[in-house]
């Protein structure tokens, strides 16, 4: 899929163009009509455009708000992580809007909410182009048809579900959809985002000749999702435990967790048996940073910053964060209520002061920790041993922490410009983001089994992901004594799960840590239910560190700021849309 992508994507940014309007695409899709593209050749073409949206790269100039990885809208939300950037003067591109919405104060004039609603619907229309172009391509059997409609119709199920989490009240729009400024918001879209997944579902092949392709059992992962957002819990185990019973990646390989936590975010292990849906970020020098990952890397070590890494410019881990990858004396998360640990806030791990680094945290720490976040005093992948301010953009404004989650290698610089090198010379990576991986599929389960089943299945599920996080390969190590690079314990649950709130306490917190820094903390808020009392507690404490002056202001409303206000634009251009509540 990489390879196509680069191909064919000038010739897919032709084919739709990047208009203002989010559906402004019939009078481009009459071109594809006149017969250009309505041959097997062509209708690949279009669905390959349509499989390029998911990186969120090329529909408008700001790729923060549109990247794939959702970083502004489920990460700085969430409490997870912080706006990179400066408190001084010279605000880098994109960080007004950013701070806004971290902070909860994003209006519907505010760019960035413009910016994701283009980009997701520009991705519905790039589908809905597959599925006319098809039904139109005579030199196709039926069957084929009826393949890459069902592969259309997952992603356009993908677009529709992102910004159903997104905005809640939104329109759905199909392949007959002729006139888009009467487009009502009112009517829920769940069955029709449900219906996509499921058609993907009962017609897609279990394999596919491309990784990155969706294949049935993506489609069922979706669909699951799918139920898990509306609490279909019934739904979702069923379907869940037969995922877990047959799925496959698209390649034919049956599903499990990769040896190693960091092979799900390295450019040399990428795809491999825990991929359910990888985005295919690539860089070479003729697509510059089109297909590549902007919205998780994007600074360069070498172009801003000389031999340093990073510039701690995007986003940046959270002392809360940071703090949660705590173990006790058991090897077991130090849980707080809802799993937001407020309680345990001295001697914060590898910490800064602006004069002066503190002392190193010598407690014992989940393994993890060190492959989510870049901190004081720990390699940073192969790039050295991170000394602290050093390689921190402005510590008053987003602390001492960085993201190392979908961050290349320094030993991938010197690979000639081609299709695979990990980056390009402005810093934009190349490594693949898991919109879903075979650890959602575990924990979903576990969620259910806690809702509706057996709470000793859900520790069952629970102490696989943890298993795979205690093998040795996830420990960091220090080069120059060849021993761990951190004190770290962890250990499965082993004594029996009897209390339900226990229960759902440890898997959500499973979950976050699992999950930290991958865009989806903050939806997982939301359709928990806790999103008000978990934030405005987070808050609270924020408000008494070093960049409490950041969010002095912040405040999580309850029926208001679960969701984002339907940009204004958009009203304007279609006045059916009826703008969310509390906006």
């Amino acid at each position: 899929m990489k390879k196509i992508l680069i191909l064919l994507v000038a010739t897919s940014t032709i084919i739709f163009g990047c208009n203002k309007s989010f559906l402004d695409v019939p009078a481009q899709g009459s071109a594809a009509n006149s017969g250009t593209l309505n041959t097997p050749e062509g209708v690949q073409q279009l669905l390959v455009g349509a499989y390029h949206d998911l990186t969120g790269m090329d529909t408008k100039s700001t790729w923060w708000a549109t990247a794939g990885t959702n970083w502004i809208f489920g990460d700085i939300t969430s409490g997870d992580t912080y706006v990179g950037g400066t408190s001084g003067g010279g605000l880098p591109h994109g960080v007004p809007d950013a701070l806004l919405i971290q902070n909860f104060q994003g209006l519907s004039t505010t760019g960035f909410f413009d910016d994701k609603w283009t980009a997701d619907y520009d991705g519905v229309a790039r589908a809905n182009s597959v599925i006319r172009a098809a039904a139109q391509t005579p030199d196709m059997s039926d069957a084929q048809k009826t393949e890459v409609v069902a592969e259309a119709r997952f992603l356009r199920g993908h677009f529709h579900f992102d910004a159903k989490k997104m905005w809640n009240n939104i329109p759905y729009v199909d392949e007959t959809v002729v006139s888009f400024n009467q487009l009502s918001n009112t009517t829920d879209v769940w069955p029709d985002i449900e219906a996509d997944f499921t058609f993907a579902y009962n017609n897609l092949p279990e394999t596919q000749p491309l990784a990155g392709q969706a294949n049935k059992w993506a489609a069922a992962c979706y669909l699951a999702k799918c139920y898990m957002f509306q609490k279909k819990f019934d739904s979702a185990k069923a379907l869940l435990i037969t995922i877990i019973a047959n799925g496959k990646t698209s390649k034919g390989l049956k599903y499990a967790l990769a040896p190693c936590y960091h092979d799900n975010f390295d450019a040399a292990t990428e795809n491999n048996t825990e991929s359910v849906l990888q985005i295919q970020f690539s860089v070479d020098q003729t697509s510059i940073p089109i297909n590549s990952n902007v919205g998780e890397t994007g600074v360069s070590p070498i172009y801003y910053q000389g031999s340093d890494v990073y510039y701690g410019y995007w986003k940046q881990p959270s002392y809360n964060l940071v703090n949660a990858f705590k173990t006790d004396a058991n090897g077991l998360p130090m849980m707080g209520a809802f799993g937001n640990d407020t309680s345990n806030e001295n001697n914060k791990i590898g910490e800064i002061s602006a004069s002066v680094d503190l002392p190193l945290y010598q407690g014992t720490v989940d393994p993890r920790l060190d492959w989510s976040v870049g901190r004081r005093g720990v390699p940073f992948l192969d790039w050295g041993v991170d000394p602290g301010l050093g390689w921190i953009y402005d510590f008053s404004f987003s602390g001492p922490y960085l993201n190392i989650k979908n961050m290349y290698k320094q030993s991938e610089q010197d690979i000639a410009y081609n299709i695979y090198i990990s980056y390009d010379y402005e810093g934009n990576g190349a490594v693949n983001y898991n919109i879903i991986r075979y650890a959602d599929v575990l924990l979903w389960a576990a969620e259910c089994e806690v809702e509706i089943g057996s709470l000793e299945q859900a520790r069952t599920y629970v102490n696989m992901i943890r298993a795979r996080a205690m093998n040795g390969c996830t420990e960091t190590i220090d080069n120059s004594t060849g021993l761990p690079s951190a004190n770290y314990k962890m250990d499965l649950y082993t004594t029996a799960w009897t209390d339900q709130n226990y229960a759902r306490n440890a898997v959500r917190f499973e979950r976050r840590l699992e999950f930290a820094e991958e865009g989806q903390r903050f939806f997982d808020l939301v359709r928990w239910g806790i999103a008000d009392t978990y934030i405005n507690a987070y808050l609270q404490k924020e408000q008494t560190r070093n960049v409490g002056s950041v969010q002095a202001s912040a405040k999580f409303t309850k029926d208001r700021n679960e969701y984002f206000p339907i940009p204004e634009q958009e009203i304007i251009l279609d006045p059916a849309l009826t703008q969310n509540p509390g906006y």
